[in-house]
């Protein structure tokens, strides 16, 4: 993890956990009680605490309030001269106003008279639209407060943030009134601070007092146009009427800024987003630390997408669901809440949400998945109006399809499970698809949802439901590769569940699922052999080992959890037809090339207690009980 070491305070349920589950060799945990090496980080809910039939993921993150970190990343920020919408280096600002702040003052001077300011004590008003003046910069300082800056423009402007601490008692601290962008340049070193109020009055200047009501002052740094930030220094933001930082075009964020909303009457950041540009909000790095306590309040609101390609996300909400009478519908706290879509290619991301029907990432769109260390929880129960208008807990919640290719992506979504609200982990209304990386996915009901289908080509997945299936696809699952592990719950609940058998194809991967005591047939057109063992009794803890005919293991899976009657369900390409395999459990494994989340590949198996035996003899064998109670085998 590339954090500052000094960053934030995030505290785990395991010190030395550090937050992401990755990849592991044998060397990096140490050995347990069973004589195997303990789980990676993040991994089998069945080494931590609690009960033998529902243990919660070792990771739990701790946001700390924010105690005057900054992002380090700075270094990072390269300037692309040929691109002036982005970067105000390659721009030329010639003109000048300074503004320092005192008390219930405020010192004002202009390079060009074409410049107007309108001041009254600390409000300051400066018009650049009366005389369309171009090539301004806004150079503010001090301390005021009551005071305010306000702008008129037509041309883009760069407002220079040079250690400013402001409070309003009026309206926006920022009220930028110029539908044009501005590039806002926090001053390298330099804490800055903007503080608006709970109720909004009027302001002493408007450039045209009729249509004053027209005039939009959505939050505490209020801005018409896009809003461009760079700069290695440290803006906060206490939004107390409505938003904390609030754009009606794009937001972008470039490496060594940082940002802090640590208080929101609504949402902490909101974008209204740039549909000709198609921009929403679009971060290169820098840091952006968001607490919003309010009811349905987002952390990161964008009516288009949201991209993001580095830098570090902390982002709390504990507001609860609620009903909108306008909407006509449920609304959640969310970190992340975009109508467009999702792209995370990078950086090092903290997401929790803890009130009612709260989303760690709620997209309208679709989402890309491609190179991160992001880590997603949520604790809060589900959300009950009537029962059409719920609101259940999600990690991770797409309307389109989502797709991951690389990185590392852990979920822990641990409300209440009840009659009205599905908690789950990760869920596609459409397709999913996985292509590489690391997911780790515990919740209450289905760990891992998607509704037209799932595809599984490669990468390393960890699922756990506590309550419910681990993998669950109400129209098609394709496993083609990869490493899968599938924990679903006791009684009629499955590891790898597929409403349409006849598209449940298993065609490669190391699979490794167990369930209660229904479980469900993958296709005879599966190009990879399958086994699927019923009637198992294992306690939580114990080692489960598939070995060939030699006595090597194949595979050897730590059980997170104590069952009776249990389904195991394996497949490898290390499974054959003209081979006896034997399942033994409670030995002990030395000398493994490989493991992950409790799952061991190859090595020495010793002091084990033969339970069963096997040949695979066609490319779907179910072996043992048939007869287990619940709904049986399912065709």
């Amino acid at each position: 993890m590339t954090m500052n070491k000094n960053f934030i305070g995030i505290f785990l349920s395991l010190a030395t956990v550090g937050v992401i589950a990755t990849g592991c060799d044998k060397n990096q945990w140490p050995d347990d009680n069973m004589g195997m090496p303990g789980v990676p980080p993040g991994g089998n809910p069945g080494m931590g605490t609690g009960s033998d039939d529902g243990d919660k993921p070792v990771f739990d993150p701790e946001i700390a309030p924010w105690s005057g970190q900054t992002a380090n990343d700075a270094g990072s920020d390269k300037v692309d001269q040929t691109n002036a919408d982005i970067y105000h280096e390659a721009n030329s600002f010639t003109e000048k106003v300074r503004i320092n702040f005192s008390d219930n003052n405020a010192n004002v001077s202009v390079t060009d008279d074409k410049i107007l300011i309108y001041q009254e004590g600390a409000y300051v008003t400066v018009d650049m639209l009366t005389n369309s003046v171009k090539d301004a910069e806004i150079v503010v300082s001090g301390k005021s407060s009551d005071g305010q800056l306000k702008i008129y423009g037509e041309k883009k402007f760069k407002l220079t943030l040079d250690g400013v601490d402001l409070t309003c008692s009026k309206g926006p601290a920022i009220n930028d009134q110029c539908k044009k962008r501005v590039f806002i340049h926090l001053a390298d070193g330099t804490s800055n601070s903007l503080t608006d109020t709970q109720k909004y009055s009027d302001e002493p200047y408007y450039l045209n007092p009729e249509n004053a009501s027209d005039e939009d002052r959505k939050g505490c740094f209020f801005s018409e146009g896009n809003m461009i930030f760079s700069g290695s220094g440290v803006l906060q933001v206490k939004g107390k009427y409505k938003h904390g930082i609030v754009t009606d075009g794009y937001m972008w964020v470039r490496p060594g800024v940082t940002l802090v909303v640590d208080e929101a009457a609504k949402n902490a950041i909101h974008v209204k987003g740039d549909e000709a540009d198609g921009i929403g909000f679009h971060m290169d790095g820098g840091l952006i630390y968001a607490n919003v306590a309010s009811v349905a309040g987002k952390a990161i609101k964008c009516d288009l997408n949201v991209d993001v390609k580095g830098g570090q996300l902390l982002l709390n909400t504990s507001g609860d669901a609620t009903y909108d009478e306008g909407d006509n519908d449920t609304s959640s706290a969310a970190c992340i809440k975009t109508d467009g879509n999702v792209t995370i290619e990078g950086g090092t991301h903290i997401l929790k949400s803890t009130g009612t029907g709260g989303k760690g990432i709620n997209c309208d769109g679709s989402m890309i998945f491609s190179g991160s260390e992001t880590t997603v929880t949520t604790s809060g129960g589900s959300y009950y109006k009537s029962s059409s208008l719920t609101s259940s807990p999600k990690g991770i919640k797409v309307d389109g399809d989502f797709t991951m290719t690389d990185g590392t992506l852990n979920i822990s979504v641990t409300g209440k499970a009840d009659n009205y609200g599905s908690p789950e982990g990760l869920e596609s209304k459409s397709v999913m698809t996985i292509d590489g990386g690391n997911l780790y996915s515990y919740a209450t009901d289905d760990a891992m949802n998607a509704a037209t289908g799932i595809n599984i080509n490669g990468g390393n997945i960890y699922t756990y439901s506590a309550t419910n299936d681990a993998i669950d696809s109400n129209g098609y699952l394709y496993i083609n590769g990869g490493v899968v592990i599938a924990n679903g719950a006791s009684g009629a609940e499955e590891s790898f569940d597929c409403d349409n058998s006849s598209r449940f194809l298993i065609n490669g991967g190391t699979l490794i699922g167990i369930g209660g005591t229904s479980m469900q047939k993958p296709s005879s057109s599966s190009k990879q052999r399958v086994v699927i063992y019923g009637g198992l009794s294992l306690a939580k803890g114990d080692n489960l080992a598939i070995l060939n005919s030699t006595g090597k293991p194949i595979n050897v899976y730590n059980i997170p959890r104590s069952m009776q009657n249990m389904v195991l369900f394996f497949s490898s390409p290390d499974i054959t037809s003209d081979a006896k395999y034997t399942i033994s459990k409670g030995g002990k494994l030395t000398d493994y090339p490989s493991s992950w989340n409790g799952l061991y590949s190859g090595g020495s198996w010793s002091d084990g207690s033969q339970i069963g035996t096997f040949t695979s003899e066609s490319v779907i064998t179910v072996i043992g009980n048939s007869g287990m109670g619940g709904g049986g085998w399912r065709p």
